[in-house]
């Protein structure tokens, strides 16, 4: 019954996304929050300027504007949570897991961000220009290569996985009495944790190194501003809590996206739940490829 709930579920979902699509919802709503970003920029603009000018309270101010920014970048157009969703759909990892490597992908982007104008301002002398261009560019394009590398890592690791459950002896028949944990009967009634915990180090590395080598060109403009100003500890802080704030929403759709994995494989065992979860894999990086490649 829960597997035909979240069946029901990813249907609608699929089938709102498709009707908003053909409607010019998600062209509305992405006009309406690039929008949004381009004028938060003015407050955080005037939060850089509190700053310079050492007014009470403006560095805990200019940290509270880049957790805002970060929630509202987060909200809007972008491959990253898309990515990180349709990975943890297909997972089959710990809710834990996906959580750490979520954050861990936001507070990449962040550093990303930092050490790019660190290095670029003040090695290199680059101005605002400069370095916009090259976190929307070369970097940028680091990144989607990295996310492409994770989705053939998945194509393939899927692909071996239906070629090794082919070979595989047939599973016994069940043996005719009620399945429990407790039931002595030998077979597997679930796959076990470790079985259920798929997401290795190489394709969180992917993945983390694919979000965050595409930094937010907002926290590019803060952290520039405030080095300008010779404080850069506090640019670093607040482009931090962008990072989290990112999180905060990236997060929300990479675990609601786990669980409605988990539910809609739950209801195959055995043999059934490798395919699926083999199959989930490799549509998932067929689909990362074409996004980025």
């Amino acid at each position: 019954m829960r597997q035909v709930v979240a069946l029901s579920v990813l249907a609608l979902v699929v089938l709102a996304a498709a009707v908003a699509w053909h409607l010019g919802l998600f062209a509305q709503a992405r006009g309406a929050l690039v929008a949004a970003q381009r004028a938060f920029q003015a407050p955080l603009a005037e939060g850089v300027r509190a700053l310079k000018a050492h007014q009470p309270g403006a560095v805990a101010g200019l940290i509270w504007l880049g957790f805002l920014y970060g929630v509202l970048h987060a909200a809007g157009p972008g491959h990253g949570k898309v990515v990180l969703g349709a990975w943890a759909f297909s997972a089959r990892a710990r809710l834990l897991k996906v959580a750490v490597i979520t954050l861990a992908a936001s507070l990449a982007q962040a550093a990303v961000a930092i050490g790019l104008v660190l290095a670029g301002a003040w090695a290199f002398g680059l101005g605002r220009s400069q370095l916009t261009g090259l976190a929307e560019g070369p970097v940028t394009r680091a990144g989607e290569w990295a996310l492409v590398a994770l989705g053939l890592f998945l194509v393939l690791r899927g692909a071996f996985g239906l070629r090794r459950g082919r070979g595989a002896a047939p599973l016994a028949q069940p043996v005719a009495h009620t399945h429990d944990d407790g039931c002595g009967c030998g077979h597997a009634h679930a796959p076990a944790p470790e079985a259920a915990a798929r997401a290795g180090l190489p394709e969180a590395l992917m993945l983390i190194a694919g979000v965050a080598l595409r930094p937010c060109t907002g926290a590019v403009f803060v952290m520039l501003l405030t080095v300008l100003i010779g404080a850069p500890l506090a640019g670093a802080a607040a482009v931090l809590a962008m990072g989290l704030g990112t999180a905060l929403v990236t997060l929300a759709v990479a675990l609601a996206s786990a669980k409605l994995g988990t539910e809609v494989l739950s209801g195959a065992q055995g043999r059934r739940l490798r395919r699926a979860a083999d199959v989930a894999q490799i549509a998932v990086g067929l689909g990362i490829v074409a996004l980025y490649l």
